[in-house]
């Protein structure tokens, strides 16, 4: 900061430097009075600069666009990214929270907040659970980054799923389902849902290439979405696996090869081209109809044949999880399931106790 300077007038002049780099000046009618209000103009330059600053970091902090902002490292094809699929989905979820928190800073939400918003959402269980799950994520990201000190999304009860429980169906019920059936593709793929458990999406970007018939096994290297054949599988790009086939899923395949020209996808619809998710749950709702069994889903073999495997001697939880493509521990004892036939045949061959027979 300059010192005072008098004019030719008689008046005192002194310029300052703000924090910005431009130069400001006062003009008072004595030395003292000029120094005091540089000083004061000084304090006052300093300050608004320090506003503006704070101001500029809160707006970094809004809840939309930081969110956004971690969103975009978790983009398809980035280390850890989303698959495609679950990446729309996220920014759907990302839209929906948006329109209760989006404008509000980060730091200023509070659980009283979000218990209210979750209180809005008691018409709709399920979605709410997944919404609660993906912004107490957010959250954590703010608490790795140091923008709170707690995460707010604290509600009790808000992670138990309470999604409605469906009836489980076992080999019978596809066996109906099964005989149902009146053409070899069909059956076909019944039978590679039953014998692989793969997912629906990865069943039908299947084509004849991904068979490995001299060695028995099927390489899942893609998956159909809504957007088209996407790389790897729904846990991400990169999540590839390549399964063994049972010998009777490769006899199947093997008669349905003999009417094809080997190329190309090996699901296809009436015209030719590779059957959607949607097609393949279409015709699965007429064969359920026809075999009565109206609350089963094409999704339910992937259950049964995970379950069927997890009932073979030695089968671990590793192995669980690389058959059925899963990453979490959790998901993949999520389709396990119980049956009465089980339990009846554990009750006949139970043996008595030593001290029952004495």
């Amino acid at each position: 900061m300059e010192k005072p300077k008098q004019l030719p007038s008689g008046k005192w002049r002194q310029r300052v430097t703000g924090p910005d780099g431009k130069r400001h000046s006062v003009t008072e009618a004595t030395e003292r009075k000029t120094a005091k209000a540089a000083a004061l103009l000084l304090a006052e330059l300093i300050a608004t600069a320090e506003k503006a600053e704070e101001t500029q970091a809160r707006t970094l902090t809004r809840f939309d666009l930081f969110a956004e902002s971690w969103l975009q490292t978790r983009r398809p094809g980035e280390p850890g990214g989303y698959a495609v699929t679950s990446y729309r989905k996220r920014l759907h979820h990302l839209a929906t929270l948006n329109r209760t928190f989006g404008e509000h800073h980060v730091e200023d939400i509070t659980p009283a907040m979000i218990r209210t918003w979750w209180n809005t959402l008691s018409d709709t269980p399920s979605q709410r659970h997944t919404l609660f799950w993906f912004l107490h994520a957010i959250f954590e990201v703010a608490l790795d980054d140091e923008l709170i000190h707690r995460n707010p999304a604290r509600v009790r009860g808000a992670s138990t799923k309470t999604a409605k429980t469906r009836p489980t169906f076992t080999d019978a019920d596809v066996e109906k389902v099964y005989a149902a059936a009146t053409d070899d593709q069909t059956r076909a793929m019944l039978a590679v849902l039953r014998g692989t458990a793969l997912r629906i999406g990865e069943l039908v970007a299947l084509d004849w290439a991904d068979i490995e018939f001299l060695d028995s096994k099927v390489s899942i290297t893609k998956h159909s979405t809504a957007y088209g054949i996407q790389p790897g599988t729904k846990t991400g790009p990169d999540h590839c696996r390549t399964l063994a086939l049972p010998q009777w899923v490769q006899d199947v395949l093997e008669g349905l090869l003999k009417g094809t020209d080997g190329d190309g996808p090996i699901f296809r619809h009436k015209k030719g081209g590779r059957l959607s998710v949607d097609g393949a749950e279409q015709m699965f709702r007429k064969l359920r109809a026809t075999a009565g069994l109206d609350h089963m889903h094409l999704h339910d073999l992937r259950h049964i044949a995970l379950t069927s495997y997890a009932r073979q001697p030695g089968v671990t939880l590793a192995d669980l999880k690389a058959l059925g493509g899963h990453l979490s521990d959790s998901v993949a004892m999520g389709y396990q399931h119980s049956d009465d036939e089980r339990a009846t045949q554990h009750a006949a061959t139970s043996v008595v106790p030593r001290w029952v027979q004495a």
